[in-house]
């Protein structure tokens, strides 16, 4: 049983087991904190799914006595078919719940069923083509009964269309909150935490679904071996790419959603790069790490990193301006790759790589080159 915390980071992981569960036609129920205050054991939007029976299936929402009383909130969901929110203080004026972190949480705990599989295969979906989207679960509090929805407009906002879909979907208890599921959207796409909208009895409660960051690993070779695995526990969803097939297969990468043992030149028209894809490229010789790069920078991707010497970079790089690639364009690769910690073997390196990807996702300005000045001078010179 897998009790890994199921935060903002990536959502697919909970989509993927509930769906799995209702397509079976069992009954579920979800357990999301939909908000924190001071210090807590657990992010906000952090999910536990318990099934039928009352057995955790996947996520934690903190432990301790405080998820053992989630847990029998979660029991009791199931055998009425009713959503409620539940308030825990965690201070020392409550040692029962066994928390005494100083802060408080809000979980909501509603239970699923077959009826709510389109709304998880649309956010299914949409997640699997890195798009983040939203969801909405409209509670009625004189009966706890419930309505769920996705809102998975395609572009970096919602669109219209997708809130008056929503709406539908929520109608009739969404009557007189039109405006307020507006706001709700406005406010959680800018500030990525869960929004409550209440009028009377009903309150609608609109949280983030966050697709999880795409790694495409150019290069089946052994420090690829090692990225794979770092990324995916870092929770970016991962595809190899090598033009032999020995080096690119599931049995060699099992934690990769994807492998593709094809020309590394026609890869890029069988994968969609959107700008939160990340790429490494790590192939086993120079040669193919241009072929590479020279593609790579055609498409939107926000990371482009590659290994090699600065000798290397440099020499790459010329061999690109000499074809039209402006240094501006050169200026968005990551070379050479990685957060510079004195990394040696292969399982360093992809640490190093790794921790360079995490420090990007992160905003972080721990970006050190292992010959940055070197790269610096390069671009001097060609100014």
């Amino acid at each position: 049983m897998r009790r890994a915390f199921l935060s903002r980071e990536c959502q697919m992981d909970i989509v993927t087991e509930i769906i799995t569960a209702l397509e079976k036609e069992d009954r579920v129920a979800l357990a999301t904190i939909i908000s924190t205050s001071g210090s807590t054991p657990a992010s906000p939007l952090s999910k536990m799914l318990v099934k039928d029976g009352g057995t955790v299936a996947v996520g934690t929402v903190g432990g301790g006595c405080m998820e053992a009383d989630v847990l029998d909130h979660a029991r009791a969901a199931l055998d009425s078919g009713t959503a409620a929110l539940h308030s825990y203080p965690l201070d020392e004026n409550h040692p029962e719940l066994g928390l005494i972190c100083g802060g408080s949480i809000d979980v909501l705990v509603q239970p699923l069923s077959r009826t709510h599989l389109p709304v998880f295969l649309q956010l299914k979906e949409a997640l699997e083509d890195g798009i983040d989207c939203l969801f909405a679960t409209l509670i009625d509090h004189t009966d706890g009964s419930s309505r769920v929805a996705a809102l998975t407009g395609r572009g970096e906002r919602t669109t219209e269309a997708a809130v008056e879909a929503a709406l539908e979907q929520l109608s009739p208890l969404v009557s007189g909150l039109d405006a307020g599921l507006r706001e709700a959207v406005r406010f959680v796409e800018e500030r990525r935490e869960a929004r409550r909208v209440r009028s009377g009895d009903i309150e609608l409660i609109l949280e983030p679904m966050r697709a999880c960051p795409s790694l495409v690993i150019f290069g089946g070779g052994h420090v690829s071996k090692y990225v794979s695995r770092a990324a995916a526990m870092a929770g970016f969803r991962v595809t190899v790419v090598d033009d032999r097939p020995d080096f690119s297969n599931p049995a060699r990468f099992p934690e990769a959603v994807r492998t593709l043992a094809v020309d590394f030149s026609s890869a890029f028209d069988a994968i969609r790069f959107t700008p939160s894809t990340n790429i490494v490229i790590v192939t086993r010789g120079h040669r193919y790490d241009e072929v590479v790069l020279e593609q790579a920078l055609g498409t939107p991707a926000g990371y482009i990193g590659m290994i090699g010497s600065g000798r290397k970079v440099a020499l790459t790089y010329d061999h690109l301006m000499s074809r039209g690639v402006t240094v501006d364009t050169l200026k968005r690769v990551h070379a050479p790759i990685g957060v510079d910690i004195g990394a040696v073997t292969a399982e360093e390196i992809a640490i190093s790589i790794v921790a360079e990807l995490v420090s990007i996702r992160r905003g972080s300005s721990a970006r050190l080159r292992l010959v940055s000045s070197t790269m610096d001078s390069f671009f001097a010179e060609r100014a």
